[in-house]
């Protein structure tokens, strides 16, 4: 294979601009082609929706340059053959990404910051305190108009981003709605002068509480056309990134090679589908890598992970224990489209918000019941998701996470027994805080903390797997042989073991050559711990 070389700007991590990434002859993924569909297409009005740091905002700036007739950018790409008049439109992009709106005074000034930057384009001058946003953007479409007798271009990034820094606080979202709502009225009340308008976003507010007037919005967020107009499909990464991947392989081996890892280029691709892929948009279930993970790792020569880097809010996780929902109940969750694809303003089921943020994505449908199956996209997301969940639960003993890590680390390198394991998990729960097990006295709790805790570790765990006879609490799969835990609360570990030997749970590793041990687990009522365990072989 023919050698490249790269440097860091050849990546341009988190730089969304389009025109920076083709004058610095940067890597770029050829998105054109869904550009060129979508602005020939008889609409005139389209909504996207993908998770943070899939590349909306590249997406907006690309238009931007489109609709601007920078044709000489665009050379080499698929719409420079396709497009032949590369006629020339005003534009007026709003970017609601660039601010904060904690409040009702940085709402103002963000957005009069945002406005005033596209106003000083067409020569208007606006007065420093006018929060009449509507009023504001009429005149600037209509300058824009009349300076060049062309229609208008409007392209909105994040437009969502006002009101997600407020959803933990009803009033004040409510204020902001109703001023966003203010904002985006005159793309309906001037379309005479609108050629084409294009907004991104996470999450998706109802049109009576944003877009009370914007009834003809396309939503492209379920179109199979555009499926991959986000991110980067296996076929874009096996072959425009081909040459990237190799050189990635030959930076992990100067990195680890001292160690006596080595790495092929099938090795390294397995990796990185396991850690950055497994996103899929519609009925089509197209392979999405997360680009942002996907370029990070190229740009630091090496996979790990990068998507989880701000953290997950804990306002998402808050909500996930006020309606009782843990991290086993979200893996292999089945649901129609209008349940994960609900609005988002008043959040009353943390499903939609977790698959629009991207936490969940689509696995599978079943046209017979109109159902899709969701799941966490991949290993980077499940794990770092569990990390974060874990220390929400653990937040007076997040140190515990490291005790029960090394117990994990010795028992996958056989340095210690299953029982001794167990006497060191027992040690672990002994330590949780009375505050945290007093207000949740149930088994699930002490379930979600291990589960949560193996799935950070990067332990093969699965949890409330479904069998012919039941459900078991926790499967943990070490090279050498698999446990299935029971956990009690208050009841006894034979009982715990016998559930796993009557329902006949290792029936659903038959076919594995592993065998299988039934481990039961009882908590104590009073002490709040493992108060007994069991260990007996369910499958040889």
């Amino acid at each position: 294979m023919e050698q490249i070389e790269r440097n860091a700007c050849d990546y341009a991590v988190g730089n969304p601009t389009f025109e920076w990434h083709r004058e610095q002859n940067a890597v770029y993924i050829d998105k054109t082609a869904y550009v060129y569909r979508m602005v020939k297409t008889k609409a005139t009005n389209f909504f996207l929706s993908r998770p943070r740091r899939f590349g909306k905002s590249m997406l907006v700036d690309t238009l931007r340059c489109y609709f601007e007739g920078r044709k000489e950018l665009f050379e080499g790409l698929a719409i420079y053959d396709l497009e032949k008049e590369w006629k020339k439109y005003p534009v007026i992009r709003l970017d609601m990404s660039n601010g904060k709106y904690f409040s009702k005074e940085t709402l103002h000034r963000t957005i009069h910051t945002i406005l005033k930057w596209e106003e000083k384009k067409f020569g208007i001058i606006a007065p420093e305190d006018s929060d009449n946003y509507d009023e504001r953007l009429t005149d600037m479409i209509r300058a824009a108009y009349k300076q060049t007798g062309e229609r208008v271009v409007v392209l909105v990034d994040e437009y969502d981003a006002p009101m997600l820094d407020s959803i933990d606080k009803p009033e004040l979202q409510e204020y902001i709605r109703g001023h966003i709502r203010n904002l985006f009225s005159p793309l309906k009340a001037q379309a005479q002068y609108l050629r084409f308008v294009f907004l991104t976003g996470i999450s998706k507010f109802s049109q009576l509480s944003v877009f009370s007037e914007l009834n003809n919005l396309q939503t492209l967020t379920f179109d199979p056309a555009y499926e991959a107009i986000c991110g980067i499909t296996e076929e874009e990464l096996l072959t425009q990134l081909k040459p990237d991947i190799q050189l990635l392989t030959e930076r992990m081996n100067d990195i680890y090679g001292s160690w006596g890892i080595h790495y092929e280029y099938d090795d390294t691709v397995a990796r990185l589908k396991e850690m950055y892929d497994g996103y899929h948009f519609t009925k089509k279930m197209t392979d999405i890598y997360c680009p942002w993970s996907l370029f990070s790792a190229f740009y630091r020569g090496e996979i790990d992970s990068f998507w989880f880097s701000t953290g997950t809010p804990s306002m998402l996780i808050n909500v996930m224990r006020q309606h009782n929902l843990s991290i086993q109940k979200i893996q292999d969750f089945h649901a129609r489209l209008d349940r994960f694809d609900a609005p988002t303003e008043r959040i009353t089921d943390p499903i939609p918000v977790l698959f629009q943020s991207g936490y969940l994505t689509l696995k599978d449908y079943n046209p017979i019941e109109d159902e899709y199956l969701l799941d966490f996209p991949n290993k980077e997301v499940r794990e770092g998701f569990s990390k974060s969940l874990y220390k929400y639960y653990m937040e007076e003993y997040v140190g515990s996470q490291d005790a029960l890590g090394n117990a994990f680390k010795r028992l996958r390198r056989k340095d210690i027994t299953i029982d001794q394991f167990v006497e060191l998990l027992r040690q672990w729960y002994a330590g949780i805080p009375y505050s945290i097990t007093d207000r949740n006295q149930n088994e699930q709790l002490y379930q979600s903390l291990i589960y949560a805790a193996l799935l950070g570790f990067g332990a093969d765990v699965q949890a409330e797997d479904m069998t012919s006879d039941g459900r078991m609490d926790i499967a943990l799969k070490l090279q050498d042989a698999i446990y299935i835990f029971e956990l009690k609360y208050g009841k006894t570990a034979s009982e715990a073991t016998d559930q796993i030997l009557t329902k006949d749970y290792a029936v659903r590793f038959a076919s594995d050559p592993r065998p299988v041990y039934a481990v039961g687990l009882n908590i104590s009522q009073d002490r709040r711990t493992i108060d007994g365990y069991r260990i007996c072989q369910a499958k040889s």
